[in-house]
């Protein structure tokens, strides 16, 4: 399998999770108010893996996901793992925001689990967000292309599509999209691409240059994983284009199981 686990893991229903929640957030909170909200996170880590494993509960800490595909491969923690089933990402913020959520529902697709939760204990009071995704990887497979607006400017550019097609097919959609970008750079391993400085001029001064993931000195590719506003999206690329030497870049847009390849041209 091209996205891996170090143990063997178990799916299981929403009422099934909660149930083993309970047991988890009495822990949590019992923690909080014994020990305070000052502590590390890897302090808490430990504390909740030993107090849940007391409970009959099966804790692993630490637990790897390993996703790879040809010559690329990257790995990521699960903090704690629950009945092989349930992820939980424990947190020592000020509040939660969107990125540990992003960062949970990123754990669970490449676990091909259903549910986690995020449990933050630097409040004045244990902070949580329960986290569920309906997708597996069969439905993150199933995933359409637009690519009307795509030119294949050189070899390159259907390199560079076949690329990306190849992974789709191995990983799905809907993962991070700083994972799709740096595998596309491991494996696109042109002479003169790769992430390089690109000079800016503005009104034919030159202000400084700025790092873009290039195929060829002229041609340029720019990942994202917008789900709205996509003309405005679009209208900032090509402002960025017209400060640049370049003559093309290919945009490739992640839009859950919808990916539009379109080459905007000066």
């Amino acid at each position: 399998m091209p996205i891996t686990c170090s143990v063997e893991l178990s799916p299981i229903g929403q009422n099934s999770f909660h149930q083993i929640d309970n047991c988890i957030m009495g822990h949590a909170f019992d923690i909080h108010n014994e020990i305070g909200r000052f502590l590390d996170e890897k302090i808490y880590q430990s504390e909740l893996a030993e107090r849940v494993t007391r409970s009959n509960l099966d804790a692993m800490r630490e637990v790897s996901l390993h996703a790879s595909h040809k010559s690329f491969s990257k790995d990521y923690y699960i903090d704690l793992l629950v009945n092989r089933s349930s992820i939980y990402e424990l947190k020592t913020a000020d509040s939660l925001n969107g990125h540990h959520h992003k960062q949970t529902i990123h754990y669970l697709l490449l676990a091909n689990l259903r549910h986690g939760k995020i449990i933050n204990f630097r409040p004045g009071s244990v902070e949580s967000k329960f986290v569920s995704t309906t997708l597996d990887l069969n439905k993150r497979r199933s995933y359409s292309i637009d690519q009307r607006n795509w030119i294949n400017i050189d070899d390159f550019g259907e390199i560079l599509k076949n690329t990306l097609c190849s992974l789709l097919d191995d990983w799905g959609t809907c993962l991070e999209a700083n994972l799709y970008r740096e595998a596309l750079l491991h494996l696109l391993k042109f002479p003169d691409g790769g992430l390089v400085p690109v000079e800016i001029h503005i009104e034919g001064r030159l202000s400084g240059r700025q790092r873009m993931c290039l195929l060829t000195p002229t041609t340029a590719w720019h990942l994202s994983a917008i789900h709205k506003h996509f003309q405005s999206y679009e209208n900032h690329i090509l402002r960025l284009l017209q400060l640049t030497r370049l003559k093309a870049i290919h945009w490739i847009n992640l839009n859950n199981l919808n990916v539009t390849l379109k080459t905007l041209r000066k």
